[in-house]
């Protein structure tokens, strides 16, 4: 291939980059809600979104009580889905129960562990000395009203529970500290 055919090959390669990044600025990406919802009784769910007030629901601890994400109104509040299985999620609840110790006054930590025995949660929360609230959601009902595609995910709420920021996989310290700072929480 000649010299002169390469580059028209590489020109004709970055403009056709150029004509998909000016449809895709034109037309925007879809908002989460416009992708993952799904129907219930002929209307349509949504996925939560940032902005929008959490979804509620109650579950039961490992030891049989039942909690509701109303009891955290108030406080900044953390919905984390997990699952034993998961590798990254071991790696952050570590770091969930770090920022926990740091902001014990208001700070609730809702650990929803989607799908595992509660024995198997309750051996593996002691395990890792957590010390923050552990949700049963045996049957996913909750992952799936907040749309859940992977594991971990973890949505920050404000003291009115308005969804503030949702992490897609692992979340670190730092990340949650500065989410609570920018909505609200004084250091």
């Amino acid at each position: 291939m000649s010299k002169l055919n390469r580059v028209l090959h590489l020109l004709a390669a970055f403009l056709t980059l150029g004509a998909a990044l000016a449809v895709l600025i034109h037309a925007g990406l879809p908002d989460r809600a416009d992708y993952s919802g799904f129907r219930r009784g002929g209307a349509r769910a949504v996925a939560p979104e940032e902005g929008w007030p959490a979804p509620p629901f109650t579950l039961l601890t490992p030891s049989s009580r039942a909690l509701a994400l109303e009891e955290a109104r108030g406080a900044f509040t953390i919905i984390n889905f997990w699952a034993t299985w998961c590798e990254p999620c071991q790696r952050e609840m570590r770091e969930l129960q770090a920022l926990y110790e740091i902001y014990p006054d208001d700070l609730r930590i809702l650990a929803v562990n989607v799908g595992d025995n509660v024995h198997a949660v309750r051996d593996w929360a002691a395990n890792l000395g957590l010390t923050f609230d552990i949700l049963l959601d045996a049957r996913g009902a909750v992952s799936h009203l907040y749309q859940v595609r992977g594991l971990p995910t973890t949505f920050v709420l404000d003291k009115a529970h308005v969804i503030r920021r949702v992490h897609y996989g692992p979340v670190r310290l730092k990340s949650l500290q500065g989410d609570l700072a920018r909505f609200g929480r004084k250091a």
